[in-house]
């Protein structure tokens, strides 16, 4: 992790500020450095789209836990039980063996609640699901060459999930948008590995959930917001091919 106020002596230098009270961390640092860590977030988006990096780059925001299914093969991630934002989900894998090894399914009110089961740990699966869009969902279900088609059974059958929707009525409340497993798991276990989002900085004795190796990075783009606040003609841009680069170059 980054410590925070390592970033904030680093910008003060860079910006010619040191013991002085020209910028304040409640005013200046703070966002600037949420706003850094923004940006980064966007540069990994585009690098893990563009496969330059794996979502294993960045280990300490990687958390796996356990879910229960609701009663239609679907987990909503509820991050205020969490207690963090989900950044991008990167497995899904049902058939769990959880600890404690006699955990049992809790009952729930309605049949559409899954439940976060901060209670287990995730210990191992023989199965991760394949990741479907909305277009192959519904095409491959027949389809026994496909993971999660519903023909093939027992042994040889391989899960797929389908990405975030919202199926909310007036007589479905599972909280906000789930995943869909399939072949159909209801009211199992099934472990998630996430990436969360970053943590955003409150006090200057906090730390940035990125690896030390981005230092540079986070502390160069802060000076560059707070010389665009300052308004120094500094521009802001967008995330560039040489920013993919520069954040690759420092994770490799």
């Amino acid at each position: 992790m980054i410590s925070v106020q390592t970033v904030v002596d680093r910008i003060n230098a860079v910006l010619d500020a040191e013991n002085s009270d020209r910028y304040l961390f409640e005013q200046d640092h703070r966002p600037a450095i949420n706003s850094s860590v923004e940006w980064l977030v966007s540069v990994f988006n585009r690098a893990f789209a563009d496969r330059k990096l794996t979502e294993e780059n960045l280990k300490d925001l990687v958390r796996t836990v356990v879910f229960q299914t609701n009663s239609f093969s679907r987990v909503f991630f509820n991050e205020a039980d969490m207690g963090y934002k989900i950044w991008s989900v990167m497995r899904i894998m049902p058939e769990a063996t959880v600890y404690p090894t006699n955990a049992t399914i809790t009952p729930v009110a309605s049949p559409e609640i899954s439940l976060f089961r901060d209670d287990l740990t995730f210990v191992r699966s023989k199965h991760s699901a394949k990741r479907f869009t909305f277009e192959e969902w519904d095409e491959n279900v027949d389809n026994v060459f496909e993971a999660g088609n519903e023909r093939i059974s027992a042994a040889f059958k391989s899960y797929a999930f389908l990405a975030f929707s919202n199926y909310g009525s007036t007589s479905y409340n599972a909280g906000g948008s789930e995943v869909e497993i399939r072949p159909e798991w209801n009211n199992q276990f099934v472990g998630a590995t996430f990436l969360k989002y970053p943590t955003p900085v409150q006090l200057i004795t906090d730390n940035i959930e990125f690896p030390e190796t981005l230092l540079d990075l986070v502390y160069m783009k802060a000076a560059n917001f707070i010389s665009f606040k300052q308004g120094d003609q500094t521009n802001l841009y967008g995330v560039t091919k040489a920013d993919v680069d520069s954040l690759i170059q420092l994770m490799v």
